[in-house]
């Protein structure tokens, strides 16, 4: 009842918010929005303190990787006892689909094996049938009818290749796993060498090599995610892909940095793999900073799964404005098969303080856009609440909420008035006269802020300006007079002041003030930036629903 109300109320808050958008109301009485803000606060507390059971259980044996099956929409039965599985207590291997319920869980570990991460032979690969418990909508192989419609634990699919067979049709199955129609994007495991380190609490494996199978066209996915990013998603992508992959083929940034991520793509060689990325801009940048820096070569394409709060690349690319925990990850893989590659322009951001000592001297590399003044502020005073100890609950609407909150407390206390007083602007070593603004906003895509494709808004084609893009080895430069304008042109009723584009910008800093890089804020003193073009990353355009 508590969940149905909580979706109800969030439900007609974003509702809501929309409208307000939609007819420009942009200032708000503080007292409502404390509020709003107050109560949601509250929602989420409660729902925090009165937790959701959770059962940290690991086999380090078999390597079963259990999960609840609370957030399950379809019934489960014990792989053991064969019992219906209660949502509360349920629990499932994320690796092979073994379920079980909690008094059932260490038979489980001794009787059923989980899906190997590696294997010391050669010979062809048999498939791992796991009985009932079928993904939903699934076909028999042998007499093309629908399996898994019976109660309780019938007919089997194979981990592997996810092929699935009625009981009475398995024996006319080949014993030969071929690894279904993702056998590409799939690492077996005969072709991984791991060093198998013991100690007293539990078994390491350290990968030592990675053999190519004699596979035309392979090309390897490698899945990176935060489990603790976003309401619970990172770590529901993590399961889904475990499933569909080796498991070792997936990796949690939580317990590993890109760097160790990446080690995937030394050992491939020649190989070109693919990495799937799930996080926000920063999580993307932060990755794509790692493939640079460790010099790949081949340079892996990158794929994204948006969960951030703005995912304003992800917008670019295709992949969306959010993540929809409803979609079939298949779906995810198919979209990667025929996915386009495209360049993005990567730029060099030196930071130099006005001190002078070159020992201060930082470098930053930049692929959305980097602002200074009243939307940095705004991100920034967003990203210090998200990193408070009170902050107990992520969800969109939240953020929705608290950037709502930010953006009017701008409007009235405007910490970035007379912003051009305090800053000089260089496009291609020439200064720009601005006028009196609260924001300059360097922008690398079409998407800023959340889907607002700034640059090209009402450009007229008098050839005055170039139409934008990721990767022409130019910037463009816009000014953004107030927190009031940013609301204006988030819903389409104003546009910004174009200041041009380079392919060197240089802006010049004598007062502190906010400053953001790709949806990384800080407060920064006065210094001196220089933007130049690095490279090129790869990317994955997603074309089945790139619009842009």
């Amino acid at each position: 009842m508590q969940h149905a109300f909580i979706e109800s109320y969030s439900f007609r808050m974003e509702n809501l918010l929309d409208n307000m958008l939609e007819d420009g109301v942009t200032t708000i009485v503080v007292h409502t929005l404390s509020t709003m803000f107050f109560f949601v606060l509250l929602l989420n507390i409660f729902q925090y303190l009165i937790g959701k059971p959770r059962i940290p259980i690991r086999d380090v044996t078999k390597e079963h990787n259990w999960k609840s099956i609370k957030n399950e929409t379809k019934a489960y039965y014990c792989s053991i006892c064969e019992s219906l599985l209660l949502n509360v207590s349920g629990l499932l291997c994320d690796s092979c689909g073994v379920s079980a319920d909690p008094s059932c869980v260490k038979v489980a570990d001794k009787q059923l094996k989980c899906k190997v991460i590696t294997l010391n032979t050669n010979e062809s690969m048999k498939h791992h049938w796991i009985k009932g418990n079928l993904p939903l909508n699934n076909i028999c192989e042998i007499c093309n009818e629908e399996c898994g419609v019976e109660l309780g634990l019938t007919d089997w699919w194979c981990c592997w290749c996810q092929r699935c067979v009625h009981e009475d049709c398995k024996p006319n199955l080949c014993n030969i796993c071929d690894f279904g129609r993702f056998k590409l994007m799939i690492i077996p495991p005969n072709s991984l060498e791991v060093i198998n380190l013991r100690s007293t609490m539990r078994r390491r494996l350290h990968l030592r090599s990675v053999i190519p199978p004699n596979w035309p066209k392979w090309n390897p996915l490698i899945v990176v995610a935060n489990r603790k990013s976003g309401n619970n998603d990172g770590a529901e992508i993590l399961s889904l892909f475990r499933r569909l992959l080796n498991p070792a083929q997936v990796v949690d940034l939580s317990e590993r940095d890109p760097v160790a991520a990446l080690e995937w793509c030394r050992l491939l060689g020649k190989i070109t793999c693919t990495v799937l990325v799930a996080g926000g801009d920063g999580t993307i940048a932060w990755l794509l900073n790692a493939i640079h820096k460790l010099g790949l070569e081949p340079v892996p394409s990158v794929a994204v799964i948006p969960l951030g709060t703005g995912n304003d690349l992800s917008r670019v690319l295709g992949w969306g404005k959010e993540h929809d925990p409803d979609k079939n990850p298949t779906d995810i893989l198919q979209e990667i098969q025929v996915a386009q590659k495209v360049e993005l322009d990567r730029w060099c951001v030196t930071m130099k303080p006005h001190s002078g000592l070159r020992s201060l001297h930082q470098t930053f590399y930049m692929y959305n856009y980097l602002s200074i003044g009243v939307d940095a502020q705004v991100t920034l005073d967003f990203h210090r609440t998200r990193e408070s100890r009170f902050y107990f609950y992520s969800s969109r609407l939240f953020n929705k909420l608290l950037y709502l909150c930010f953006g009017t407390q701008q409007v009235v206390e405007r910490e970035c008035k007379d912003l051009d007083k305090n800053i000089e602007l260089y496009l291609d070593d020439r200064k720009v006269d601005l006028p009196s603004i609260e924001s300059i906003v360097i922008l690398n895509i079409p998407s800023w802020a959340a889907g607002v494709n700034l640059w090209n808004m009402g450009l007229d084609d008098n050839g005055e300006y170039e139409r934008q893009s990721i990767n022409d080895g130019k910037l463009e430069v816009v000014a953004l007079y107030s927190s009031f304008h940013m609301a204006q042109l988030q819903i389409g009723m104003s546009q910004p002041f174009r200041l041009g584009q380079a392919r060197h910008v240089k802006v010049k800093l004598t007062k502190s003030c906010a400053v953001q890089i790709d949806g990384e804020p800080w407060y920064q003193y006065p210094c001196e930036f220089d933007v130049t073009y690095c490279n090129k990353a790869t990317m994955l355009a997603n074309v089945i629903n790139r619009t842009t």
